[in-house]
């Protein structure tokens, strides 16, 4: 009797082992103490109504998925290798599965959009997915930093020393990054409304839309299909800021670019993480797609787009109503 005890407590604390081994890398429930109930059912309600089906996926991620389960969502960007391609006529995706960058052969050199993490990525990702493409660094004349988080201004200064392109930023990121001791050199100031030609036959029009940064920078510019004109909305940063009032900014830059949206036409999507333009998904369809499919999956249309924002911007509403935040927008 006294072996079969110490057999059964040895079991149970094998098993009890076991049970520690197996969940102590789980992640824990998100709590929200001081939430506003009634107010994060009606944003919640909101959003998702505005969303409707075809936005459903990112309502989901931007309201539910980051918020009450952030670790999904950081898992969702996990670093990884994609392979470059041409999304649209003389537009590539140059980045990776964590972060975007994108280029723009605009007949005179490259518009680059982003520099990845680090030295090291701008050197052995973005390059290397230029070359694959039939570029060289040494293409990029103009490179553009959507905000000033390190995964997209990273590879900056490493791009900047090392092949010499204007580097454009808005004020307030340039201010942020000068405080940065691998940021980039402080070079063309960006500011609301600019309209800048490339090339000679590029013309991007930049908006200054805080607050995931002060400094995040939009565009909206021309894309082609196979010929057919599109027009881009490109924000540069939808992730929601922690204080109040960064909330309420974001969420009036969030509704001033949807308001641009219907005078610059605007009817693509395009983002610098993948996970709020779809890029993965959309790019197995785009490596399907038939020669006589009209549609291209980053061609969301008009009044999706417009949707797009506004979904965002309620999202940020439950969040603060998740928070207990009193906003004053």
């Amino acid at each position: 009797m006294k072996t079969t005890v110490v057999t059964l407590c040895g079991l149970l604390a094998t098993w009890t082992g076991l049970a520690h081994a197996q969940f102590q890398d789980f992640f824990n429930i998100t709590a929200f103490p001081n939430e506003q109930r009634d107010n994060v059912t009606k944003w919640l309600a909101e959003a998702r109504a505005l969303a409707g089906a075809d936005l459903y996926a990112y309502f989901a991620h931007r309201c539910i998925l980051g918020q009450v389960y952030p670790e999904l969502s950081s898992a969702s960007q996990t670093a990884g290798f994609v392979a470059p391609r041409e999304v649209f006529d003389r537009f590539y995706f140059i980045g990776q599965s964590a972060v975007s960058a994108w280029a723009y052969d605009t007949g005179d050199g490259l518009v680059v959009f982003d520099a990845l993490n680090n030295a090291a990525e701008a050197e052995y990702i973005l390059i290397p997915n230029l070359e694959t493409l039939g570029f060289t660094g040494s293409d990029i004349k103009h490179l553009v930093i959507t905000h000033e988080h390190f995964d997209h201004y990273g590879g900056a200064r490493w791009i900047q020393d090392t092949f010499g392109p204007a580097t454009y930023a808005a004020a307030a990121a340039w201010d942020a990054l000068e405080t940065e001791a691998d940021g980039p050199l402080r070079d063309q100031t960006i500011a609301e409304g600019d309209k800048l030609t490339f090339g000679g036959n590029v013309t991007f029009t930049f908006h200054v839309t805080p607050d995931h940064t002060a400094g995040t920078l939009s565009s909206i510019f021309p894309i082609y299909d196979r010929g057919r004109a599109h027009t881009a909305g490109f924000y540069g940063g939808v992730g929601i800021p922690s204080a109040a009032a960064a909330k309420d900014q974001q969420i009036a830059s969030l509704s001033r670019f949807a308001d641009l949206r219907a005078e610059a036409r605007v009817d693509t999507l395009i983002a610098n993480h993948q996970t709020q333009d779809r890029a993965l998904y959309h790019f197995d369809l785009l490596e399907h797609r038939r020669a006589d499919d009209p549609e291209h999956p980053f061609v969301i249309g008009g009044d999706a787009f417009e949707r797009y924002l506004r979904v965002n911007a309620l999202c940020v509403r439950v969040k603060a109503a998740r928070d207990g935040q009193d906003l004053q927008t």
